[in-house]
């Protein structure tokens, strides 16, 4: 079912995904800061979301509040606490909107969390392990920022180097055998829509002292953790320089070609275009050959800033296949597929017709 979402701006189109997503991941798309989904006054928020998979009927509540003036969260599955590892993929979703159009030739965190949010949809031991990396990564660079402005002893990294290298070598093999599955599904969907005389490639980027490597070699768990132990400590001394760590999964990015030629730097932007809606594309189908089923669609305005022939192409795809949430001003954006569902959006309230 496609459900659109239409009315005004500033009406709270938007608003409505964004508590699909955040009921998904316990996360906003659009901010790291969650202070920022207050309402004006408010300290309080609640989302509620009632869903049926293949294999049975669930429903999510995640409450943030104010409590003795600290701000707390609770996740519940069914009524029952549950933590954020236990509820990251139990409702999947694939949020496209405007700003992912930048995926190709904005910055590297744009592809990286784009990244993760696939894989650690289909596979909780990885978001598990990129919670552990990313809480080493903090405290490493504050022993480094410790050694460089109070001189601590530098001797306290080694545990810390060997613990960063484990993880990130996990990550990272987690990470390179994901993006075959994914550069595969991204090339024939990019050839359906750009035409079969070009050829869309991924590459997996991986960060080094002196640039990026898109070849690497074939490594185990325990060769990629010897191998980051090694650069850790051979520049421990310019990482308390600079205050942080500069190799990891962290500073990795993924590249992009079109018939051999970086589509970053040649590429116009109609294929830019192309590639992002193949990617996010892929991610539907990525997901869904991992779980089952396909993840709910979260189109927010993107109809307006495709052109036709893509705009068709995506909505060729989804039709009948994809249960999918899509905002626009104008509803006859989205033609009449095998079963569209319309409400009209007007200050926050949500009315079927």
């Amino acid at each position: 079912m496609v459900n659109i979402l239409y009315g005004k701006n500033a009406q709270g189109k938007t608003n409505l995904l964004e508590a699909v997503f955040y009921a998904a991941f316990g996360m906003s798309h659009r901010t790291s800061q969650e202070d920022d989904l207050f309402g004006e006054g408010r300290r309080e928020l609640a989302v509620k979301i009632a869903f049926e998979s293949f294999d049975n009927e669930y429903e999510i509540k995640i409450k943030r509040y104010e409590q003795h003036g600290r701000l707390k969260k609770e996740l519940l599955l069914d009524n029952v606490s549950i933590k954020a590892k236990e509820h990251y993929g139990t409702l999947n979703a694939v949020m496209f909107s405007p700003e992912d159009l930048q995926l190709i030739k904005g910055e590297p965190q744009l592809r990286r969390r784009f990244f993760d949010m696939q894989i650690a949809q289909t596979d909780k031991a990885y978001y598990e392990m990129l919670v552990k990396y990313n809480r080493l990564l903090q405290q490493r660079n504050k022993l480094l920022k410790q050694i460089r402005d109070e001189g601590s002893d530098k001797a306290q990294l080694a545990l810390w180097d060997k613990e960063l290298a484990a993880a990130a070598a996990l990550l990272l093999a987690k990470r390179l055998s994901a993006l075959s599955g994914l550069a595969d599904i991204a090339s024939g969907i990019y050839r359906s829509i750009a035409g079969s005389s070009e050829e869309l490639a991924v590459k997996y980027a991986l960060k080094t002292s002196g640039d990026f490597v898109t070849e690497q070699p074939e490594r185990d768990v325990t060769a990629w953790r010897e191998f980051y132990l090694e650069e850790l400590q051979a520049r421990q001394q310019l990482d308390i320089l600079r205050g942080s760590t500069s190799i990891g999964p962290h500073r990795d990015d993924l590249f992009f070609y079109v018939n051999g030629r970086p589509l970053k730097a040649f590429g116009s932007q109609g294929q830019h275009r192309s590639a992002a809606l193949a990617l996010k594309l892929a991610q539907l189908e990525y997901v869904k050959n991992a779980k089952g089923e396909y993840p709910v669609l979260l189109l927010d305005d993107v109809m307006s800033e495709l052109d036709a022939e893509r705009r068709t192409h995506l909505l060729k795809f989804i039709d009948g296949r994809v249960q999918t949430f899509v905002t626009v001003n104008d509803k006859h954006l989205i033609p009449d597929l095998n079963n569209n569902a319309y409400f009209y959006i007007e200050n926050g309230r949500v009315m079927q017709g």
